[in-house]
């Protein structure tokens, strides 16, 4: 027999406090079929799109095939969408709700649900989240959505969604990208395993150079991390000639500041101007959250 899936057991297991008994309106399959009948014709032009929908992007040809499909056979899976002051906000269905517009549709079946924001968002993530065609960025926009608007920890998200803790961190670490590179993956011409390795290149200057390198190269992702490797490790080699030289005083600073937040540091200081810099590594997203909770700062 097959496991359910986490994503089915309801709104009360990502939502603190929630009902666990609360319907969804989709299976525990998460796939989106719609358990309540009770639907209603709505205008389409009434309906506002889901501003917490995880998928940005939708395959034209895709929606293309499910209006064909709709004008033979009508819309099987009645929408959801909730009531606002202007009309109703979806809440799943986007592909479906596209499809219909394309197919000519004036009105089209919904079930008018009364979910609260919370709700909403969980919703998008059901309908979303297990599609294999959703793209890293995609993915990592729906965890930190969901991480900011419930006011979770990633720890939290991952035990609440059953997935690994360290999946999550690292696809949300790839919103950090520049907008180019993130285009580039999100189009699937870097795959994450691509873009990973790219987040330890300070410079976004050099990131974006070294990111179309690998585009047209068609690098794979070991040829990646090892260029990256090289790229950095020779950074810090300048890094370590410049600390021979360095102010007996800024040197015991960072000294103060390893102790103190038990992780890498690098201070650079200009004595003419008074200005400069520092700079904290980490190795894994392990010692990044233990930083930010010395910092007070909650990821």
């Amino acid at each position: 027999m097959t496991k359910p899936s986490v994503l089915g057991r309801g709104l009360g297991n990502l939502i603190p406090g929630g009902n666990k008994n609360t319907s969804t309106g989709i299976s525990d399959s998460g796939s989106g079929e719609v358990k309540d009948s009770n639907s209603i014709e709505i205008k389409i032009s009434e309906i506002q799109m889901n501003p917490n929908q995880p998928r940005k992007t939708f395959s034209a040809e895709t929606i293309t095939e499910m209006a064909e499909t709709i004008k033979v056979h009508g819309l099987i899976q009645p929408i959801i969408v909730k009531k606002i002051e202007n009309g109703y906000e979806l809440v799943a269905g986007e592909r479906r709700l596209r499809a219909c517009k394309e197919a000519g549709y004036i009105k089209i079946p919904a079930i008018i649900k009364n979910y609260s924001e919370k709700e909403s968002i969980e919703i998008a993530l059901l309908e979303n989240i297990q599609r294999e065609d959703l793209n890293p960025i995609e993915q990592a926009m729906a965890y930190q959505t969901i991480s900011e608007r419930l006011n979770l920890k990633i720890t939290e998200v991952a035990t609440r969604l059953g997935k690994n803790r360290s999946t999550i961190a690292n696809l949300i670490r790839l919103l950090q990208l520049p907008e180019s590179v993130k285009n580039l993956v999100s189009s699937g011409k870097l795959s994450e395993g691509h873009a990973r390795p790219l987040l330890t290149i300070g410079d976004k200057k050099k990131l974006e150079e070294v990111a179309g390198m690998i585009v047209e190269k068609q690098m794979t992702v070991r040829q990646v991390e090892d260029y990256v490797s090289e790229l950095v490790d020779g950074k810090n080699q300048e890094n370590k000639k410049i600390q021979i030289d360095k102010d007996p005083s800024i040197l015991d600073l960072e000294g103060k500041i390893r102790n103190k937040f038990s992780i890498k540091a690098m201070v650079q200081h200009n004595s003419k101007t008074g200005k400069g810099k520092i700079s904290l590594s980490y190795n894994d997203m392990d010692e990044l959250e233990r930083l930010m909770e010395k910092m007070g700062i909650k990821i």
